[in-house]
């Protein structure tokens, strides 16, 4: 049978060397991400939320407005959501008072 040796240590002029300061890959990419998060944060920071109630359909109404351009940017329910739910809020005055 052959006998099994333990691994011997690399020799130190093939172990693997850490620089101790950052590349100029390594800081660009850190800049890069930098600028990037930067660029969300800004995509996604709401400028305006307003919260309302609907009185037809009794249900809370979210709009995102962007306040540099007065647009509306985004709306929940949206307004066939707001319909439906103001169709069921008719059909059920109109049992009730029967």
């Amino acid at each position: 049978m052959a006998s099994i040796t333990p691994p011997q240590p690399a020799p130190e002029s093939l172990s693997l060397r850490v620089p101790s300061e950052p590349g100029p890959a390594a800081e660009a990419a850190k800049r890069a991400i930098a600028e990037h998060a930067a660029a969300q944060r800004s995509e996604l920071t709401p400028h305006k939320v307003a919260v309302a109630l609907d009185q037809e359909s009794q249900r809370f109404i979210s709009t995102l407005t962007d306040t540099s351009t007065a647009e509306m940017l985004r709306k929940y329910p949206s307004e066939s959501q707001l319909a439906y739910s103001r169709a069921v809020m008719a059909y059920l005055r109109a049992q009730i008072a029967k």
